[in-house]
């Protein structure tokens, strides 16, 4: 078992915490006796609803950080990106003084691995590691930015492994914030593309298991390079939510799995006018037409 604590970070507004929720659960439950740490970076989320937050993983340790105007710039709200896609750049200067070393996810994700096989992974001396963002055109990011094209390499930025004793010194989210706030509206993904930016051609690229974005058929898994049996980790990405009705993902029980082990199932199904047929709908065709990873799970 892993002795030091585990630093986790998300970031949300209040309008994800019941998915951030989600997320908590999801890490506790396949993660059982891990010493977990949870920094929670928000704009300022009442204390009923962190206090709710913190329900679904009794026994971790919660560090809620406010982020306030004067923590990180302006940015538009572009769809379902909003100005909280930019906290985990604030982790430079916003984590705790003693959080060396930490794993960030995004509210849009389920994880069915052992978080303490991504805390241990060596980075091979690399501050970030990271998935290949496989929607994404390196070459063309590359050629966009004036950046190496041989080899390139874009990553999906919602699951990271980041050596933050690196970062802080060389001030490489600093520098991220930078790109953004001078290329803004040209940034598709905003942070994302900043990162990669970067980060280009020095970051460690992790197993694909660990940030699944999409229904994988068995040979695109074995391409693709996956170590592991099974996903670790699966990430809705896009603006198709799993909470939202009449969007089918294949992965979109696993969401609701978890979601009905939080305070949250409820308000989130009603919010969403999402009732128990069309639960039921979603665990009936998961069961039907689950996706296959060409191996033993």
């Amino acid at each position: 078992m892993t002795e030091q604590a585990i630093d986790i970070a998300l970031g949300f507004d209040a309008n994800y915490a019941p998915h951030a929720g989600v997320v908590v659960t999801s890490i506790v439950a396949n993660a059982r006796g891990a010493r977990l740490r949870f920094i929670m970076l928000h704009p300022g989320i009442d204390a009923v609803t962190r206090g709710r937050v913190e329900a679904t993983a009794p026994g971790a340790k919660f560090v809620w950080v406010t982020v306030g105007d004067d923590d990180l710039p302006a940015y538009a709200t572009r769809g379902h990106l909003t100005r909280a896609v930019l906290f985990r750049l604030g982790l430079e200067k916003l984590a705790p003084g003693n959080c060396k070393r930490l794993i960030f996810v995004d509210c849009d994700m389920v994880v069915l691995g052992d978080i303490r096989e991504l805390w241990e992974i060596d980075l091979g001396g690399r501050a970030l590691g990271a998935v290949v963002d496989c929607y994404q055109d390196a070459a063309e990011f590359a050629q966009l930015w004036g950046l190496a094209v041989d080899g390139a390499r874009y990553f999906n930025a919602g699951l990271q492994v980041i050596d933050l004793e690196q970062v802080r010194r060389k001030r490489l989210f600093s520098a991220a914030l930078a790109f953004v706030v001078a290329n803004d509206e040209k940034l598709l993904f905003g942070d994302q593309d900043a990162l990669n930016y970067v980060f280009w051609g020095r970051w460690a690229e992790l197993d694909p298991a660990w940030n699944v974005q999409r229904y994988l058929k068995p040979r695109e898994i074995s391409a693709a390079g996956w170590r592991r049996s099974s996903p670790a980790l699966i990430h809705f990405v896009g603006m198709h939510k799993p909470w939202m009705p009449d969007v089918w993902h294949p992965w979109a029980w696993l969401y609701w799995r978890y979601a009905r082990q939080t305070p949250f199932a409820q308000e989130v199904a009603a919010a969403n006018k999402m009732n128990f047929y069309q639960q039921m709908r979603l665990k009936l065709r998961w069961w039907l037409r689950r996706p296959s990873t060409g191996r033993a799970a």
